[in-house]
C-alpha cells in the first residue's frame, strides 16, 4: 500500500479514497450491480472505494459554466483572488478585524459607565404587563418628584458623624452537635468570638453606628456616644444583670396557655403609650388590660439589661428557657426571635441555627449636602464606602476568615455576609471561575492545533474564534445601534469556541478530503473552489439554522433575553464569515508555505514551496496504480465501522429499543418538571457565602427585626407612558411617569388614608399577610406623623404622637399651608424608628411630594412572607400577590372615592414583575424550543428539498430536548430562571451535528447505504472533533461557583452528547431502516 509524500502527514485525514483506473471501475460497478439485486443485509457493508467511486462520478458529471461568480473552468472567481494574493488578504482581513474593534472600544468601552459596557442587571420585565406598568409608574414618579425637589436644592442636610447605616454585617451559626448552637457553653462562648473580633477592638468605635439621642439638640462635643449593641441573642446571654427569681416567675406565668392567649389579644393595646382604635379597645376588660400592662413592665425590667456588657450568665438553661416561651407572645417575641431558627420552640428549646447582626456607621465626619449635586453627592458617600471597606479589610478580614475556618470550633461553624465587601467577594469568585473557563479555550486551541497539524493553521482559528466576538459587537452595537447588552451574551464566548472549532474542522477536513479527488487537482485554485463550495454550503445551512433557533428568543418581551439572542445569532453569523474568510486564506497561505515544512518546525514564511503541495498529491494519486492509499484511523473507523454498525439490521433493532425506551423515560421524567419553589442559588450550595444566605433564608422564621418587602398603595399616580420605548435601543428608557390631574389631598382623604393604616396595623385579618413587630403590623403612614406636626408643631415628643392624642384635635391638613409645612416635616427626626432617621427618609417613597405640589400619597406595609433579597419562587410570590391584590381592592372601595383616582398597588424591590418573569421563563423556553425545531426542519426541507431528510433531523432534535430536559429533572433542578434560558436555546445548540449529517447524506449519490457511508466518511470524524471540542470544553464549567455558568456547563455538556448520539445514532439508523430512495438532484422536492 503506497502512502502519499512526508508533506500531508502531518495532519489527520478525513478524506475519500482516489479514483481507480477505469478497468477496476467497471469492475467495481459490476459488483455494486449484483449487490443491489441481493437482500440489504447481505450488502448491509459499503466499503469506502464504492461510495467516494459514486462521489467523484457525481463531481465530474456536473460541470460547471461560467457565471459572475465563477470563471470558465467553473473556479469561483473570490477563491481565484485569495489564491493568488494570499498574503494581502490575509493581513487585510487581520486589519479590518483590528480596526473594527478598535472602533468598538471608542464606540462603547470609552463611553460606559465606569468601563463598563454591560446593561446593568434590574428593571427586567414586560414592559407590557400590568406588574411592570405599575412598578414604574410608582418608582418613575417617586424618581420624578425627588428630582424636582434637588433641583429647587430642598434635598441637602446635614448628618451627624457615624449617625446613618453605612453597612451591615451578618454573623450565621451552624451547630455541629444535637444541643444546638445555646445547649452548652463552649457554643455560645464560640459565637461570642466572632463578636469580639469588632467589639474589643478599640478602632471598631471609629466606623460603628452611633446611638444618639432622640433629640439631637441636645448633642454637644463633649456628648459621650456608645456604639448600638449587635442584634443577637448573645446581648441576653451576656446580660450586664440577671435576676433568676424574677426570670423564673415570669417562665410560670407564661406556662399557663390562658396567659398566653390573653397578652396576644390585647397586644400592643396594653401600653398606654400606643394608639389603639377605639373598636378594638372596647372589646377588653379592665382586668384583661391591667394583667397585660403589670406583666409588660416584669418583662421589661428583665430585658433592660440585655446589653452584652456582662460575663456569661450562670443558668444557660434558664435564658434560653425564658426564649423560648418569649417567642409565644407576639408584643415579646421581637426581643429574642431574630436569632433562633424556626423550630426553636418549648417543646425543642435546642436551636441549631442563629444570626445575628453588627451595624456599621457613617459617614465619618459631620457631613453636609447642600448644594451638592447627585453625582457630587454619590461621590462623597462613595468615599466612605471604600474607606471603610479598606479598614476591614486591613484589619478584620483575616480574622473573619479564622473565625470561619470549621476547624476553630468543634461545636459550630460560622459564616459572614458583610454588605461593605461583597462586591469583592463576588469578584474574586468571578475571577476565579474566569480562570476554570481558560481551561476550556486552551482545550479548544490544542485541539484545533491537533486536528490542523499546524501551530500557524491553530493560532489563525483560534484567533478567528475570539474575534468572532468584538466584530459581531461591533454589528450589534454600532451597526445595529442595540445599546442593550446583556450579561447574558458572555455566554456566546463559550458557544463560539464550540461552533467555531466545529467549523473549523469542517473545512480543514474538506481541505484534507480534496487531496484524494485527481480531477480537482489541477491546481490550487480549482482544489479550493472544490473546499469552498463543499464546506461554504453545508456550514451556511448550520449557521442559518443555529441563527435562527438563537433569534427565536425575540418571542420574549424580556430585553436581556432579546439582547441574548440577536448577539448569539450575529456571534454565529460572523464566525461562519471569518471561516469562510480569513481560515480560507490561512488554509492557502499553510498550502504555500508551510505544509511540508511541519515536521521540520518552521515556523517562519521561507517563501513559496515548489512543486506545490497539491502537485505533489496529484502525482502521488497518479503513480499509485489504483491502490488504495493509507489513511489515518478514526476516518477510517466512521468510514467503516460505525457506517456498517449503522447498516445491520440487528444493530438497527438494539438501537431502537434503546432510544425508544430513554426517549419514553425521558419525557416521563420531563413532564414531572415543576417550577421552583425555593429562592433560586447563586453560588454553589457549599461555598460559604451561599451556605449563609440559604441558613438565612431557609432556617429563620420571620422575625420583628427582619426588613419586610415593602407593597404600595398609592393615589394620585397615572399610569407610566410607555410611547416609543424599546429597551433595545434605549436601556434606560422605561416611559414618563403621570400623575392624575384630579388628585385631591382634602381633609376626608387623609382620614381614609390614616384609617385605612390603622386597619394594616391592628385588623387581624391581616395577620400572616403584613408583618408584625411587637404585636403590630409593619405599615409606613406619612399622614399620622404629618398629623402630629399639624398638632404640635413638631416631632420631639414620640409618646404623645404614638398615644395618638392629637387625633382629639382638628389634625386635617390644609393643602394651601403644605409648601410652608413640607420642607420643615421632611427634616424631622422619625419617631417610628430607633436609629435616628428622618421623616423624608422613612418616606422616601411614600411622599409624593415635589417641592410645591403633593402629587402623590401613598401607604405601604411590610410583608410578612416576603424580603427585599434574593429571589423568591413564583409560587410564594404569586400566594402573596393575590392577597394584596385582594387589599387593593379594599383601599379603593375605602380611600379612592375620597381621593380620586385607582390605587395603584406595587412593590419597588421588583418580587412581582420577577414573579411574571418566571411565568415568562417558562412560557419562552416551551416556544423557543419549539420555534427552534420548526425553523430547523423548515430550513433543512428548503436546502434538502428532501421532505423526509428536513423531517427525521427535526427529530432527532426534539429528541435531544426532550433527553436534555428529562435528564434535568433526574439531576434534581427545578424550572428556575437559569433552566428555562437553557431550555430556550437548546434548539439553537442542537442543530449542528445533525444538520451536517444530513446534508452530507443529501449531497451524497448512489443507494442509501451508499449515502450513509459517504456521510460517514465525509462528516463523522468533523462531527466527532466538535463534539470532543464542546464536552471537554464545558467540563471545566462544572466546577464554576457561580451557578448559572456551573449549571450552563452541565447543560453543554448534556446537548451536546445527546446530539452527536441521536444524529450518528438515531438519524442515520433511522435513514438506513427505511430507505426511502432520493431522485437525482433538480428541480422541486426529491422525495
Amino acid at each position: 500500500m503506497q502512502e502519499l509524500p512526508d508533506a500531508t502527514d502531518d495532519f489527520v485525514d478525513n478524506t475519500d479514497p482516489p479514483t481507480f483506473p477505469s478497468t477496476m471501475q467497471e469492475e467495481e460497478e459490476k459488483k455494486v450491480d449484483e449487490a443491489d439485486k441481493t437482500p440489504d443485509v447481505e450488502k448491509a457493508v459499503i466499503t469506502p472505494y464504492d461510495a467516494i467511486q459514486a462521489s467523484d462520478n457525481n463531481y465530474d458529471a456536473e460541470p460547471r459554466k461560467k457565471s459572475c461568480w465563477s470563471d470558465e473552468r467553473g473556479n469561483l472567481k473570490v477563491v481565484n483572488l485569495v489564491v493568488r494574493n494570499p498574503c494581502k488578504i490575509f493581513w487585510l482581513i487581520i486589519a479590518l478585524v483590528v480596526a473594527l474593534t478598535f472602533v468598538l472600544n471608542i464606540a462603547v468601552f470609552r463611553t460606559a459607565e465606569n468601563g463598563n459596557p454591560f446593561t446593568l442587571p434590574g428593571n427586567e420585565f414586560d414592559l407590557m404587563d400590568v406588574r411592570s406598568i405599575q412598578y414604574d409608574s410608582m418608582r418613575l414618579a417617586s424618581d420624578k418628584v425627588r428630582g424636582d425637589r434637588v433641583d429647587m436644592g430642598m434635598e441637602g442636610k446635614t448628618t451627624l458623624k457615624q449617625s446613618e447605616v453605612e453597612a451591615i454585617q451578618y454573623w450565621v451559626f451552624e451547630a455541629s452537635t444535637p444541643s444546638g448552637l445555646f445547649g452548652d457553653e463552649q457554643s455560645i462562648e464560640g459565637m461570642k468570638d466572632a463578636y469580639d473580633i469588632f467589639l474589643n477592638d478599640p478602632g471598631y468605635e471609629d466606623y460603628c453606628l452611633y446611638n444618639y439621642p432622640r433629640n439631637l439638640s441636645l448633642v454637644t462635643e463633649n456628648t459621650t456616644v456608645e456604639c448600638t449593641s449587635p442584634l443577637t441573642p448573645l446581648l441576653m446571654y451576656y446580660a450586664s444583670y440577671w435576676d433568676p427569681e424574677a426570670v423564673a416567675e415570669v417562665i410560670e406565668e407564661l406556662k399557663d396557655p390562658a396567659k398566653i392567649e390573653a397578652l396576644n389579644k390585647i397586644g400592643v393595646c396594653a401600653n398606654p403609650q400606643v394608639f389603639c382604635p377605639p373598636e378594638i379597645v372596647e372589646t377588653f376588660t379592665p382586668e384583661e388590660v391591667f394583667f397585660a400592662f403589670s406583666f409588660g413592665l416584669k418583662v421589661q425590667n428583665i430585658t433592660s439589661t440585655w446589653d452584652m456588657k456582662g460575663d456569661l450568665i450562670d443558668n444557660i438553661t434558664q435564658a434560653t428557657e425564658l426564649a423560648s416561651y418569649m417567642v409565644l407572645v407576639d408584643v415579646f417575641a421581637g426581643v429574642v426571635d431574630f436569632g433562633f431558627d424556626q423550630t426553636f420552640s418549648v417543646a425543642n428549646p435546642a436551636s441549631q441555627y442563629s444570626r445575628g447582626i453588627l451595624f456599621w456607621g457613617g459617614p465619618y465626619t459631620n457631613r453636609n449636602t447642600s448644594g451638592l449635586s447627585e453625582e457630587e453627592a454619590k461621590e462623597v458617600r462613595k468615599a466612605d464606602d471604600d474607606r471603610l471597606k479598606n479598614y476591614i479589610l486591613e484589619n478584620y478580614l483575616e480574622k473573619m476568615d479564622k473565625q470561619s475556618d470549621p476547624e476553630t470550633h468543634a461545636t459550630l461553624n460560622s459564616y459572614y455576609f458583610m454588605t461593605a465587601i461583597i462586591g469583592d467577594v463576588i469578584l474574586d469568585i468571578v475571577t476565579q471561575d474566569g480562570l476554570l473557563a481558560l481551561f476550556s479555550f486552551a482545550f479548544v486551541f490544542c485541539w484545533i492545533r491537533l486536528n490542523t497539524g499546524s501551530w500557524f493553521l491553530a493560532f489563525v482559528g483560534f484567533f478567528e474564534i475570539f474575534f468572532s466576538i468584538p466584530v459581531a459587537w461591533f454589528l450589534f452595537t454600532v451597526v445595529f445601534q442595540i445599546k442593550y447588552f446583556s450579561t447574558l451574551n458572555t455566554l456566546a464566548l463559550f458557544i463560539v469556541a464550540a461552533i467555531g472549532a466545529d467549523d473549523i474542522f469542517i473545512f480543514m477536513d474538506a481541505y484534507k478530503q480534496s487531496q484524494y479527488h485527481l480531477d480537482i487537482l489541477t491546481d490550487l485554485e480549482t482544489r479550493m473552489s472544490w473546499v469552498y463550495r463543499r464546506t461554504g454550503t453545508a456550514m451556511a445551512i448550520t449557521s442559518a439554522t443555529t441563527c435562527a433557533a438563537f433569534l427565536c428568543t425575540l418571542i420574549t418581551p424580556l430585553s436581556s433575553i432579546q439582547s441574548f439572542g440577536i448577539f448569539a445569532a450575529c456571534v454565529i453569523l460572523i464566525d461562519y464569515v471569518l471561516v469562510m474568510s480569513l481560515f480560507c486564506t490561512a488554509v492557502v497561505i499553510y498550502h504555500d508555505r508551510y505544509e511540508s515544512r511541519a515536521k521540520c518546525g518552521c515556523c517562519c514564511p521561507c517563501g513559496v514551496q515548489t512543486p506545490s503541495v497539491t502537485e505533489n498529491a496529484k502525482a502521488a494519486i497518479e503513480a499509485n496504480n489504483g491502490e488504495e492509499m493509507k489513511r489515518d484511523r478514526v476516518s477510517e473507523f466512521f468510514r467503516t465501522k460505525v457506517s456498517s454498525f449503522v447498516q445491520k439490521p440487528l444493530n438497527r433493532h438494539f438501537l431502537a429499543v434503546v432510544f425508544l425506551s430513554w426517549v419514553g423515560v425521558s419525557i416521563w421524567q420531563a413532564t414531572k418538571i415543576e417550577p421552583t419553589k425555593e429562592n433560586e442559588q447563586f453560588l454553589d450550595e457549599n461555598h460559604p457565602l451561599q451556605k449563609s444566605i440559604s441558613i438565612l433564608d431557609q432556617e429563620f422564621p420571620t422575625a420583628n427585626d427582619d426588613i419586610g418587602m415593602k407593597v404600595y398603595y398609592a393615589w394620585g399616580l397615572g399610569l407610566v407612558d410607555r410611547t416609543g420605548v424599546n429597551r433595545l435601543l434605549e436601556p434606560d428608557n422605561f416611559g414618563v411617569p403621570t400623575f392624575e390631574s384630579n388628585f385631591d389631598f382634602n381633609d376626608q382623604c387623609q382620614v381614609e388614608l390614616l384609617s385605612f393604616s390603622d386597619r394594616l396595623k391592628t385588623d387581624p385579618k391581616y395577620r400572616g399577610l403584613i408583618k408584625r413587630k411587637n404585636g403590630v403590623g409593619q405599615v409606613y403612614s406619612f399622614i399620622e406623623e404629618l398629623a402630629a406636626f399639624n398638632v404640635y408643631g413638631n416631632l420631639n415628643n414620640c409618646t404623645e404622637v404614638k398615644k395618638g392624642d392629637w387625633r382629639n384635635a382638628a389634625w386635617q391638613v390644609d393643602t394651601a399651608d403644605l409648601p410652608e409645612m413640607m420642607p420643615k416635616f421632611l427634616e424631622q427626626k422619625t419617631c417610628f424608628a430607633d436609629d435616628g432617621e428622618t421623616v423624608a427618609s422613612r418616606y422616601s417613597k411614600e411622599v409624593g411630594w415635589d417641592g410645591a405640589t403633593l402629587k402623590y400619597a401613598a401607604i405601604s406595609a411590610e410583608s410578612d412572607k416576603l424580603d427585599p433579597f434574593g429571589r423568591d419562587s413564583e409560587f410564594l410570590t404569586r400566594q402573596e400577590y393575590d392577597q394584596f391584590i385582594l387589599l387593593a381592592k379594599e383601599a379603593d372601595e375605602l380611600v379612592s372615592v375620597h381621593c380620586s383616582g385607582s390605587v395603584v398597588m406595587t412593590d419597588l424591590d421588583e418580587k412581582f414583575v420577577f414573579m411574571n418573569n418566571q411565568s415568562i421563563y417558562v412560557q419562552t423556553a416551551i416556544q423557543s424550543a419549539i420555534l427552534g425545531v420548526c425553523i430547523a426542519f423548515v430550513v433543512l426541507l428548503v436546502s434538502t428539498r428532501v421532505f423526509h431528510i428536513a423531517l427525521f433531523a427535526s427529530l432527532s432534535i426534539t429528541c435531544v430536548l426532550i433527553s436534555v430536559v428529562g435528564t434535568m429533572v433526574m439531576m434534581g433542578w427545578y424550572l428556575g430562571s437559569i433552566e428555562s434560558i437553557l431550555i430556550g436555546i437548546i434548539a439553537g445548540f442542537s442543530v449542528d451535528y445533525v444538520v451536517h449529517l444530513a446534508y452530507a447524506y443529501e449531497i451524497a449519490s448512489g443507494d442509501t447505504y451508499e449515502r450513509i457511508t459517504e456521510a460517514f466518511g465525509d462528516l463523522g470524524i468533523s462531527v466527532f472533533n466538535g463534539m470532543i471540542t464542546s464536552v471537554v470544553a464545558s467540563i471545566p464549567l462544572f466546577f464554576c461557583q457561580l451557578q448559572f455558568f456551573a449549571k450552563f456547563g452541565t447543560f453543554l455538556c448534556l446537548t451536546i452528547a445527546f446530539s452527536w448520539i441521536f444524529a450518528n445514532f438515531g438519524f442515520m439508523s433511522l435513514l438506513a431502516q427505511l430507505k426511502i430512495p432520493l431522485k437525482e438532484k433538480g428541480r422541486g422536492c426529491r422525495l
